[in-house]
């Protein structure tokens, strides 16, 4: 049987017998015919009243929209929420970065929808800005009870109502990918990022858990808490509104517009639904973030393995499927990802539960997952020394890997999971 995995910024094939397959595991994937604007319309259409209107009018409105590491399809999303703001006397767009790179690309990309959007719309009052976690001028809200100081951009302080735009999906140790996060460390400084994802250390701190979830017993997220604790703190009493989405493939399945509590609950409620899966762990685990820009480098394609390593059993064998044609990832991330990750594991681990630097986080988990299992194989652009370096195994014929693995356990079955990014796996019985 072919099976077809994507792979940077195409396919890739690899052929495995029918009967030698526990299951292939993808996002969410639907039979609607509907492209994304009418998504986003009728989403809009539903839940965006004259209150909402009335709300923003003459008003200064900061949007707030995730940056170019995601595979959000803005060009749909923007012209009809943009729409909606024609009477608010500022519109500030800021994207929310995080510790990621302002200055690439993508986030140019992002910034010309909007002003091609906000043109459309007969918005001249338009401020775009890709927030920069070192060199923005930032404002002190308080700290958290766990400690952290929220500092925050300070183009935010003078703006009256919040409308942040959120592509939903399971987070390896926020819970969710969801609009607290366009706050908290969207744009923070990058001292509140550090000791925010100091806490992701925390066993608690895990996918599928949010404060704002459903289910009372699915709340307690170390991380999660303390960035909901931060956007609080950043927004006081100024209302937040959000269009969430939840897409896979630069296609959006789904939508809601309104209080971004509201509607982030049920965007949770329907990811769990459609992206998360219990599975009965193999030996032998195929995976594949679901290409570029999900594996654009090292540092980004790691958290598909994080979501998904309840489907590998203790001394098993991943292959990951990942090009990062940016290698390891941002210059400021090496020092405290990748070179940390060529230490001894046992050391490593000591090491950075005696003392967190910001990114430490992914070494960590990956040092985890390293010494539980027998080798992780990586078919990617990276170079062989670098992944020799740390802990892994390079091949650059993965259709081996699979044939020694079927030649090696006659009764061994095989799990691929595509789009590893979007979909969290528990064990089953878990």
């Amino acid at each position: 049987m072919k099976v077809d995995i994507h792979y940077g910024r195409g396919l890739m094939s690899l052929r495995i017998p029918r009967g030698r397959i526990q299951g292939i595991i993808r996002p969410w994937q639907d039979d609607s015919q509907e492209d994304n604007l009418t998504v986003v319309r009728r989403a809009i259409t539903e839940r965006a009243t004259n209150s909402f209107q009335d709300l923003v009018a003459g008003k200064r409105l900061c949007l707030l929209l995730d940056d170019g590491t995601r595979d959000e399809p803005f060009e749909d999303i923007l012209g009809p929420l943009l729409s909606l703001l024609q009477s608010s006397s500022l519109v500030r767009v800021l994207i929310c970065t995080g510790t990621h790179n302002p200055e690439t690309p993508e986030n140019t990309m992002i910034c010309e929808f909007a002003e091609t959007a906000a043109q459309r719309a007969g918005i001249s009052n338009l401020e775009i800005h890709a927030h920069d976690c070192e060199q923005d001028g930032f404002v002190q809200a308080g700290r958290t009870a766990r400690g952290t100081e929220i500092l925050y951009n300070s183009l935010t302080d003078d703006i009256d109502v919040f409308l942040v735009v959120s592509d939903v999906k399971v987070h390896y140790f926020a819970g969710y990918s969801n609009p607290i996060k366009n706050f908290v460390p969207g744009i923070c400084a990058y001292r509140t990022a550090e000791q925010n994802h100091s806490l992701a250390l925390d066993e608690d701190s895990t996918f599928g858990v949010h404060p704002w979830h459903s289910d009372r017993n699915g709340r307690a997220n170390p991380v999660a808490e303390d960035q909901f604790e931060g956007m609080r703190l950043i927004v006081k009493d100024r209302p937040v509104y959000a269009l969430v989405t939840i897409s896979a493939e630069r296609k959006i399945h789904w939508a809601r517009f309104g209080p971004v509590e509201e509607v982030t609950g049920e965007a949770f409620d329907v990811t769990d639904r459609k992206n998360t899966h219990s599975v009965r762990p193999v030996e032998r685990l195929i995976v594949s973030p679901g290409g570029f820009p999900n594996d654009a480098s090292l540092y980004i394609a790691q958290r598909a393995l994080e979501l998904t390593k309840n489907a590998v059993t203790d001394g098993g064998e991943v292959l990951f499927l990942s090009a990062c044609p940016n290698g390891i990832g941002e210059k400021r991330t090496v020092e405290n990802f990748y070179n940390r990750l060529t230490a001894p594991v046992g050391e490593l681990l000591e090491s950075i539960k005696s003392q967190y630097k910001l990114y430490s986080h992914k070494p960590y988990k990956f040092a985890q997952m390293i010494k539980r299992l027998r080798r992780i194989w990586v078919y990617s652009e990276m170079p062989d020394h670098l992944l020799d370096a740390a802990h892994l195994y390079p091949t650059h014929d993965p259709q081996s890997v699979v044939n020694g693995w079927l030649a090696e356990r006659a009764g061994a079955n095989i799990t691929i999971v595509d789009g590893a990014n979007k979909i969290a796996l528990y064990p089953a019985g878990g």
